[in-house]
């Protein structure tokens, strides 16, 4: 995989990047469509079209080769390589758009799969525009590839497409959400205002998947102690499964945040939506394209949470 990418690096090296389509002029063939990025070639190449080879140009200062952009385009009814350099989240998300429609298709292939663990944010504000449904169950897909304990797959999903799902869940969790606040001392005014914030960030994000453990698939055990380990097991592959539906999100351009509220309300996150008795509400992920990129949050330094030994 190394020498596949060095490569490119020597093509990229040994020929002049030619800008033919700056950002905002129009497709030739689509005027209507305006690049959101330079667009351009390789001077001297030669793709499988016939033209040199195609150039997205991100807007990083540093023109590294980050990935590359794989199309199926039934218009001209070829498929093509791109490449994609120095790119952002946000970049990926506009080429992506711009290469996803009717007749055409494409995938981008990063040089480094782990940077989406360095790039994702939680993201709590979103774009109106609906994630598609094909779009969804690729984010299921690849959350029920997470490994779990004895292989149980004990994840479960509530997926909230409809405003009236999220804002039954958002009302119902939220009254045992003042109830508390208001029990911890926090005066009736500071309450409502967390209240309402938290209810708009729900019914304003244009997805939400409740996750849950199903209690029915975990071993039964005759004493206490084996059972909260049984069902602290099950908790933790429906996280990692959580962890995987917020990185495929990253990888399809989406934004997405955890939210811990329902499990401080797991019965009556459960009743709101009707679900079976035997799930057992333990977060809530909010997906949709994201309305601009947080910024990143310091983490703290490996030899304050490494031990080696």
């Amino acid at each position: 995989m190394r020498e596949f990418w060095s490569y490119l690096e020597r093509l990229l090296a040994e020929h002049q990047l030619v800008i033919d389509r700056p950002r905002g002029s129009g497709h030739p063939r689509f005027p209507e469509q305006t690049y959101p990025l330079d667009y351009g070639y390789l001077e001297g190449t030669t793709a499988g079209d016939g033209h040199g080879i195609d150039v997205w140009r991100g807007s990083l200062a540093e023109p590294l080769l980050d990935a590359l952009l794989l199309t199926i385009d039934l218009y001209k009814r070829d498929a093509e390589i791109k490449l994609l350099l120095g790119c952002s989240a946000q970049d990926l998300r506009k080429i992506r758009d711009f290469t996803n429609d009717d007749k055409m298709r494409s995938l981008i292939l990063p040089r480094n799969p782990a940077a989406l663990m360095h790039e994702r944010r939680s993201v709590r504000h979103f774009e109106e525009r609906p994630v598609e449904q094909a779009l969804i169950e690729r984010l299921l897909a690849a959350a029920a590839q997470a490994p779990s304990a004895h292989n149980r797959q004990p994840w479960r999903f509530a997926v909230l497409t409809s405003l009236e799902s999220r804002k039954s869940l958002a009302f119902a969790i939220g009254a045992e959400f003042r109830r508390d606040l208001l029990a911890d001392g926090v005066s009736p005014d500071d309450a409502e205002a967390q209240l309402n914030r938290s209810q708009e960030r729900i019914c304003q994000a244009p997805l939400a998947i409740l996750l849950c453990v199903d209690g029915a698939v975990l071993d039964a055990y005759p004493d206490e102690r084996r059972q909260q380990a049984e069902l602290l097991m099950g908790v933790q592959s429906a996280a990692m499964a959580a962890e995987n539906l917020l990185l495929a999100a990253q990888a399809e351009g989406l934004g997405g945040v955890w939210l811990c509220a329902p499990l401080f309300a797991q019965d009556v996150a459960r009743l709101a939506l009707k679900l079976p008795q035997e799930w057992q509400p333990q977060g809530l992920l909010l997906i949709g394209y994201p309305a601009g990129r947080p910024p990143s949050r310091v983490r703290r330094p490996l030899e304050d949470v490494s031990i080696f030994l």
